[in-house]
């Protein structure tokens, strides 16, 4: 059997159906989320049994998705939407990768309380994933950079019982410096972001080569600031109060724009650390947006969490940089393909000094 190209099965625990004949698709991977997400779309015949079967509404049928043999998602339908006029009219399926239930689920009252006292990230994740794993099939996995930082203990935590369960273990990974995410395997992992390894591929956009068929630039600057104040209140338990600023170098000069955070969690000694992460969010308002026809780079799929580098004078980017890549959007149909890549800083995601990537343009220098 043929499997080049893209190859979707579906699973209906009896049988593991090749889906042929989809007419337009959209599969878009996401580095910080736990759930990457799916569509497609394709004519249904309700009195044929393979397709009756295939759609199984209310089913929750598991998903792999392959590109020329490459396992890149492995998800769940979750949604079917069926329309009917007087002309045959697409069936739209969609679903996301198996770990996105606990994007949509609170902790069952099952396995409370919801106090851990002395536990680290990886036995409190245990704890969280062990129900879906019977019932749902989810797994988690960590990625060998954190198991350190997974073992770290926590004094005491606390969820509550209307937050989600990935909202939660986002808010203990973060104070670990570490990533909520996913894998092809549908699993739930816990990673860290690659912002220094080599470049996939590069773009000068004054070359004709350049690998794609369309870059922008975008800088939003009303969600800027200038200067960023992190604050600790003392606790009840006798840590001390704490405060740091941290001044944006992508917002320069004379501007004055300032932002006060409050950190909920850690030490004052976390304080300075807790304001870098602030800034670093800030910077999600500079993206590049990169479209392209070009899938594979030797010989793998293009995937979120590695680095491009960009030249593109008429995009202000008069430096050669890296940019990390935070998620992929794939759209095609049975004419064309086309992937749709979305960059942002990789200060975004590390703790190193942040140096505008605009310095110096035969304007004026920046204010250090």
């Amino acid at each position: 059997m043929d499997e080049s190209g893209l190859v979707m099965k579906i699973n209906d625990r009896f049988r593991n159906r090749k889906v042929e004949f989809f007419n337009e698709f959209q599969f878009n991977l996401v580095h910080n989320s736990v759930g990457s997400t799916f569509s497609f779309r394709f004519y249904f015949d309700p009195f044929d049994i393979e397709l009756k079967e295939l759609a199984c509404v209310t089913h929750f049928h598991e998903v792999t998705l392959y590109y020329n043999g490459e396992l890149f998602l492995t998800g769940v339908l979750t949604s079917q939407d069926f329309t009917q006029t007087g002309e045959k009219v697409l069936a739209t399926f969609g679903g996301y990768s198996k770990s996105g239930v606990i994007e949509d689920c609170q902790i069952p009252p099952s396995i409370y309380p919801l106090q851990s006292n002395g536990l680290n990230l990886e036995q409190i994740a245990k704890k969280l994933v062990r129900p879906f794993e019977r019932n749902y099939g989810l797994e988690m996995a960590i990625d060998p950079k954190v198991k350190a930082k997974m073992n770290g203990s926590f004094k005491k935590t606390t969820a509550s019982a209307t937050q989600t369960i990935k909202d939660y273990l986002t808010t203990l990974a973060t104070q670990k410096d570490i990533i909520l995410s996913h894998n092809a395997k549908g699993q739930l992992y816990f990673t860290s972001s690659n912002t220094t390894q080599k470049p996939l591929f590069e773009i000068d956009t004054t070359k004709a080569s350049a690998p794609a068929t369309e870059i922008s630039m975008s800088y939003n600057g009303q969600a800027m600031h200038s200067h960023i104040t992190m604050m600790k209140s003392a606790s009840a338990d006798g840590g001390n109060a704490g405060s740091y600023t941290l001044r944006n170098p992508y917002v320069i000069g004379s501007v004055f724009r300032p932002a006060v955070k409050t950190q909920s969690s850690g030490t004052d000694n976390d304080t300075k650390s807790a304001a870098r992460r602030a800034l670093g969010n800030e910077l999600r308002n500079i993206k590049l947006t990169i479209k392209t026809d070009r899938w594979i780079v030797d010989g793998k799929i293009i995937k979120p969490n590695n680095l491009i580098s960009v030249y593109a004078p008429e995009l202000y980017l008069y430096y050669k940089k890296n940019w990390f890549v935070e998620s992929i959007s794939f759209n095609g149909n049975n004419q064309k393909t086309i992937a749709t890549i979305s960059l942002v800083l990789p200060e975004v995601y590390n703790d190193e000094k942040v140096i505008s990537v605009f310095r110096n343009i035969n304007l004026h220098a920046l204010d250090e």
